[in-house]
C-alpha cells in the first residue's frame, strides 16, 4: 500500500475508535502528511466513503499531480464545498482539528448541523509523532545541510561581524545546499544577549567574550531539522564556564534517559534535576524539548505537563538552557530518535566547550 494511502488508513481506524464517521483536517502540515500535496491553501474531507482534497484554481495542476490517495475538488468556495462533501457522506459524527479551525471557519461548514460536530484536536498529530523509515532520512539530509551551513558562516569568522550578518550567513549557506527554508528563523545571541532565549538577531556585534548561542534549522522536501550549539572563547569567564559544564551534564542526562516506553516528563525531570544538582534550576526556563518533524514544534513535547510516553521512531529535541540576565546563556540542543532500547543523535554537531572556535 501506498505511504499517503497507508496513512489515510490509519487515520480512518483512529476515527473509528472515536467512533467518528468522517473529519475534516484543516492544518497544511497534516494535510501534507496524509496525501503529499505541497501547496498552502486547502482542506480535506474524508471517510470511509471517499477522501476529498479542497483546493481553488491557483493548484489545479500541483494537486492532479501531487496527490493519489484523494480526489482533487477544485473551488473557489472551500468551506462551502468540504460542508458540501461531509453531509453527502451522511455521517453521524464529524471530527474537526479545533486547535486549527477557526471560529468562522466553523461555523461556514457545521451551520446547520453542529450537533454532529465533535473536535478532536491532536488526531493526525499522534499519528505523526512516529517517523517512518523515509521520514528520518529526510531528517537526517535536513541535519547535515543545516550543520553545513553553520560550518561554513563560521569558517569565514565572526569576529567584526553582526549578530544578524552571521544569521543570514547562516541561512544564505542552507539554500546553497539545497534547503527550501530555514525550519524557523536562525537565533544569533552573543555576549549578554544570549540570556534571552529567542533572541531575535540584531545588527550588533558578535561580542567577542563569549557566550554566543546559535539555534538553527533546515527544513529539506518538507522535514525539519533543530540545533543550538553555544560557542565560547578560548578562556571564558568562569561563571559562563560553569553554566556551560552544568548545561551540558544536563543535556547528557536527558538524552540518556529517552527511550521507548520512557514518559516524557520523566526525560524533563531528569534535566531539571541535572541542573538542580548543579545550582541553576531556577534559570531554566522552558521545557525541555518537542518532537520535530513536519513543523519543528509537534508532539510530544518533552515537559513536566506531558502525558505522552516515548516510543521507537519518535524524533525528539533535548535542549536544557541556563539564561541568567545581564550575564548570559546556553543552549545545547540535539534532535534525537528513539530507537528499540535507547536515543540516538540525529544532528551531530559536538557539543563540548569551545568545540567550534
Amino acid at each position: 500500500m501506498k505511504t499517503h494511502e497507508a496513512r489515510i488508513r490509519r487515520l480512518l481506524a483512529s476515527m473509528a475508535r472515536r467512533r467518528e464517521d468522517a473529519f475534516l483536517c484543516v492544518r497544511m502540515s497534516n494535510i501534507r502528511y496524509l496525501t503529499g500535496f505541497t501547496g498552502s491553501d486547502a482542506v480535506l474531507a474524508l471517510s470511509e466513503a471517499g477522501v476529498f482534497l479542497v483546493t481553488d484554481g491557483r493548484y489545479t495542476e500541483q494537486a492532479r499531480a501531487e496527490v493519489s490517495a484523494a480526489e482533487v475538488v477544485i473551488s473557489d468556495r472551500k468551506w462551502r464545498e468540504a460542508s458540501r462533501l461531509i453531509r453527502r457522506m451522511r455521517p453521524g459524527r464529524v471530527g474537526f482539528e479545533s486547535r486549527w479551525l477557526s471560529v468562522e471557519q466553523y461555523q461556514a461548514v457545521s451551520r446547520g448541523w453542529e450537533s454532529r460536530w465533535a473536535a478532536s484536536p491532536d488526531l493526525v498529530e499522534a499519528l505523526r509523532m512516529r517517523k517512518d523509515p523515509g521520514e528520518m532520512r529526510l531528517m537526517e539530509s535536513s541535519a547535515i545541510i543545516a550543520s553545513g551551513a553553520l560550518l561554513a558562516a563560521l569558517s569565514r569568522g565572526v569576529h567584526g561581524r553582526t549578530e544578524s550578518d552571521l544569521a543570514a550567513d547562516i541561512e544564505a549557506g542552507m539554500k546553497h545546499l539545497g534547503a527550501g527554508e530555514p525550519s524557523f528563523r536562525t537565533i544569533v545571541a552573543s555576549g549578554p544577549r544570549s540570556s534571552m532565549p529567542h533572541a531575535e538577531p540584531a545588527d550588533v556585534p558578535i561580542d567577542p567574550t563569549g557566550p554566543l548561542v546559535l539555534d538553527f534549522g533546515a527544513r529539506f522536501r518538507g522535514y525539519c531539522s533543530d540545533e543550538t550549539v553555544t560557542l565560547m572563547p578560548p578562556r571564558p569567564a568562569r561563571p559562563i564556564r560553569r553554566i556551560f559544564d552544568a548545561v551540558r551534564k544536563a543535556q547528557e542526562a536527558g538524552i540518556a534517559a529517552a527511550g521507548p516506553g520512557v514518559p516524557c516528563r520523566e526525560v524533563d525531570r531528569r534535566v531539571r534535576e541535572s541542573l538542580d544538582r548543579s545550582g541553576y534550576l531556577k534559570y531554566f526556563v522552558h521545557s525541555t524539548g518537542h518532537g520535530v518533524g513536519l513543523d519543528v514544534h509537534e508532539r510530544p513535547t518533552l515537559s513536566p505537563r506531558s502525558r505522552d510516553r516515548l516510543a521507537e521512531g519518535m524524533v525528539v529535541t533535548v535542549e536544557p538552557g541556563v539564561y541568567i540576565p545581564g550575564v548570559g546563556g546556553v543552549r545545547l540542543e540535539d534532535t534525537v530518535c528513539v530507537g528499540a532500547s535507547s536515543a540516538s543523535r540525529v544532528t551531530f554537531l559536538p557539543k563540548t566547550l569551545s568545540s567550534l572556535l
